[in-house]
């Protein structure tokens, strides 16, 4: 890989200058028990990481070099917890993420990561937040032990979409480095510390229900706390605060959407009137319950399409339509381009 992206290209490693954050907690010991692997081989990591995130290309910097590389792994619901260390100098160079999120926080080192147009030095001080729809080159040094997050980007869209009101007209665009020492920055360390040094994460991934409020702390951590393009709408006052059964019926939609729901399904469960909740979406959302429906099985469709991409798995866009619902292929087809601007066959193929 390393013929397209050099260390020395103007990204050379250097100590931050600002303050230390002190120790970080010793009991990553937690994830250990969720060991993925352990190898010096390059093609063998490559495809082990490569598994849970996305194939790529992997260089080591220098023939001297040998890799040392561990991967600890544990599935949240659409949320992960990875501990990844190659134990050498390595170039990294995915192209896009694509279908999801990384927040990688390093315990020990740094790491260059250049993001679309952004670069920055990333260490214990200062995470990166990787947009899935830019370009990512990193360069890791060989003592770099990295603490990552992997957040679906269908369940952010999806969120963020449902708190505007309306679809996404541009993908989510994140500011590439978060400040670990001080507000949203410290806050979200603290509590990814809390999750990867106890066993409440293990607990959770096996308990669906603990899973799904575990991914939606995260996701809206994420999407109140870190820059990106949608922050100042989000922060607009609202009127009131929006009423429990808004949030109750949000869940139920992401968490049946593969199902044929109906309106009064969806109000039984959110413990309100068909007329109410359709109102209440109306006045919090601008938006109703079966058109915030239809945008989270369009994200699903999205998802499956990269998948398909990635994996170049035989099916077609009708397939996957059709499987999400979807009958009259016209219709979804404007719905698809107005939401994520491009043709549902352009995102399979390109």
């Amino acid at each position: 890989m390393g013929s397209r992206f050099r260390g020395n290209d103007n990204m050379q490693f250097r100590e931050d200058a600002m303050e230390p954050l002190g120790r970080w907690p010793s009991a990553f010991t937690t994830l250990l028990p969720h060991r993925l692997f352990h190898s010096h081989d390059l093609d063998e990591t490559r495809h082990s990481v490569g598994r849970i995130f996305k194939p790529h290309d992997l260089g080591v910097c220098g023939k001297r070099q040998t890799l040392d590389a561990r991967m600890d792994h544990l599935a949240i619901g659409g949320i992960s917890l990875n501990r990844l260390i190659y134990g050498a100098d390595v170039t990294i160079e995915p192209e896009c993420l694509d279908d999801f999120l990384l927040v990688q926080m390093p315990v020990a080192g740094a790491a260059q990561v250049r993001c679309g147009v952004r670069t920055i030095t990333s260490n214990r001080d200062m995470a990166s937040v990787i947009t899935p729809s830019q370009s990512l080159h990193m360069v890791w040094q060989g003592q770099c032990d990295q603490l990552i997050v992997r957040i679906e980007r269908a369940s952010l869209e999806t969120a963020c979409g449902a708190r505007l009101g309306h679809a996404l007209p541009q993908p989510l665009d994140f500011e590439l480095g978060m400040d670990l020492r001080q507000g949203h920055g410290k806050a979200w360390r603290d509590l990814v510390i809390f999750l990867a040094s106890s066993q409440f994460a293990a607990h959770a991934a096996q308990n669906p229900l603990l899973a799904a409020q575990v991914e939606q702390l995260l996701v809206s951590s994420l999407l109140d706390g870190q820059p990106h393009n949608y922050l100042a709408e989000l922060r607009q006052p609202g009127a009131a605060p929006e009423p429990v059964y808004i949030r109750r019926a949000e869940d139920y939609i992401v968490e049946h959407c593969d199902q044929p729901l109906t309106l009064g399904m969806i109000a039984q469960h959110a413990a309100i009137s068909e007329r109410s909740l359709h109102a209440g979406f109306k006045q919090y959302r601008g938006t109703t319950p079966m058109a915030y429906l239809k945008l989270v099985r369009l994200q699903r469709v999205r998802q499956e399409l990269l998948r398909a991409r990635e994996e170049n798995t035989p099916t077609s866009v009708t397939q996957i339509a059709l499987a999400w619902g979807f009958g009259h292929l016209g219709h979804f087809t404007n719905a698809y381009r107005a939401q994520f601007n491009e043709l549902p066959s352009q995102t399979l193929r390109r």
